[in-house]
């Protein structure tokens, strides 16, 4: 659920730059002279699009996820934070930024690996994902 409430934000933050972008590039998709040309347009707004999306999420997560709450705004909805595996202690913005990229690289390998990674928790004795065990994090249930 904190995914989900942290991807809406994340989604509105990445459409509220990537619009206004790609409104400014003047390229228009109907009237383009060459479908070669249009494709490789089409291409660029995508990897844009990732892009800035990989960016805007790496700053949030590792912002977030790196303060001394732990928290991004999805997980302080549910009491959930982000902890130094070892101490309890915050992890900092650098192992925040780690452990998110650690998801971009498991989304980049075809999908299944982050799918396992987000799935790991339910039988990990810890209940740590992979991109967890990579930053040696753990999430904790803030609540009594």
């Amino acid at each position: 659920m904190a995914i989900l409430i942290d991807g809406v934000i994340l989604a509105f933050a990445n459409w509220t730059i990537v619009l206004p972008i790609t409104a400014a590039s003047g390229h228009n998709y109907v009237t383009s002279i060459s479908t070669h040309i249009a494709a490789g347009t089409v291409v660029a707004s995508l990897a844009l699009t990732y892009a800035v999306g990989w960016a805007v999420g790496a700053i949030y997560y590792g912002a977030f996820n790196g303060s001394q709450r732990g928290q991004t705004v999805g997980k302080m909805a549910l009491g959930i934070a982000v902890r130094d595996a070892r101490t309890g202690g915050p992890v900092g913005f650098g192992r925040a930024l780690g452990r998110y990229l650690m998801t971009i690289v498991f989304t980049l390998a075809l999908v299944v690996p982050f799918v396992l990674d987000s799935l790991a928790p339910l039988w990990d004795r810890r209940r740590q994902a992979w991109h967890d065990k990579v930053v040696q994090s753990v999430v904790v249930d803030l609540r009594p």
